[in-house]
């Protein structure tokens, strides 16, 4: 998505490779590098983090056309990486809603010919903490040069120009802070949810755990399991994963298919542990290793769902075997 317009919503712009939502304030944070040194690493920094640490740019002057490389024509080498529908979809719109605005601000000429004095000494500076509103003209068009000249990226940037280059990551601290509210809500859910099923419901909290691959824990007492569980739940690192995870499958559960999902996937652990299915490099597969089952107990499960599998058939008939 390069652009999105609509009379309720802001303006999304792409600007190198990150989408800029016109009417937002944008931060510069530290951008994580690998190869610095251990102080660094810990506080995720490339910089120094001391005050005046910047970065001072201009726009840069192409000699080979000589023009001012602004952005705002196709041939402008700082859209090398865009493709040419890119160019023209987005170049239009870098004029209205950064060049225009910041000209008539300033009353000046952003114009890219060779002899244009605003441009010769216009520097602007990049630095952590550093906020832009993008409401005001002049620190969009700081923030418009920062990205396009590759100094400022996503923190999960995938392209290897911007995110090698890059001095900085962006972000909103709105943005960050609904993210961290959301998560929060989520943790919350999760070990209300988890407290309920304990409290209530012990077999398909234990089953949801198991599906979810952690460890059988119908042998652990229900309160020492709140406490192991609020501790795994409000994990910095692991956590929200788990929540997800926990989530998603406890409303699997509650669903009529999924709960017989989840009751396959059961029997086939029990299978398991009677030694009737065996797991080798393939997979699950049947005790004389002759009829695959699936790449996992799950998968199984998933297959069992269908009566007319060879899967289906199998389970039931081992599962008869067991139970006589």
């Amino acid at each position: 998505m390069a652009i999105t317009k609509k009379t309720t919503e802001p303006t999304k712009i792409k600007i190198g490779n990150t989408i800029i939502e016109k009417g937002k304030k944008y931060i510069l944070d530290h951008k994580f590098d690998g190869s610095a040194p251990d102080g660094l690493k810990k506080i995720e920094a490339t910089r120094l983090p001391f005050e005046k640490n910047t970065i001072v740019d201009c726009i840069n002057y192409d000699e080979n056309q000589n023009m001012y490389d602004t952005g705002f024509y196709p041939q402008s080498p700082c859209l090398q990486y865009y493709t040419n529908a890119e160019k023209e979809e987005l170049v239009p719109v870098y004029i209205k809603e950064v060049k225009k605005p910041f000209e008539a601000l300033k009353n000046v000429d952003l114009s890219a010919h060779e002899t244009n004095e605003f441009l010769k000494h216009y520097r602007y500076e990049l630095y952590v903490n550093k906020e832009f509103d993008t409401n005001k003209p002049i620190e969009m068009y700081e923030l418009f040069n920062a990205l396009l000249q590759g100094y400022v990226c996503n923190k999960d940037e995938k392209n290897p120009f911007y995110r090698n280059n890059a001095q900085f990551n962006i972000s909103n601290p709105q943005d960050v802070k609904n993210k961290s509210r959301e998560k929060t809500k989520k943790r919350r859910q999760a070990f209300e949810k988890f407290v309920v099923m304990a409290d209530s419901n012990r077999d398909k909290l234990d089953l949801v755990l198991e599906y979810i691959g952690r460890d059988n824990p119908s042998k652990v007492d229900v309160e020492d399991l709140k406490d192991d569980y609020s501790i795994i739940i409000n994990d910095q690192k692991t956590g929200m994963d788990f929540v997800e995870r926990f989530l998603e499958a406890s409303v699997k559960y509650d669903s009529e298919a999924g709960k017989e999902e989840m009751e396959f996937f059961a029997g086939a652990k029990r299978l398991q542990k009677a030694s009737k299915i065996k797991k080798d490099k393939r997979g699950f597969v049947t005790a004389t290793g002759e009829q695959f089952l699936g790449s996992s107990l799950q998968d199984i499960a998933k297959f069992c769902m269908n009566k007319d599998s060879v899967q289906y058939k199998t389970i039931i008939e081992l599962l008869d075997e067991i139970v006589e």
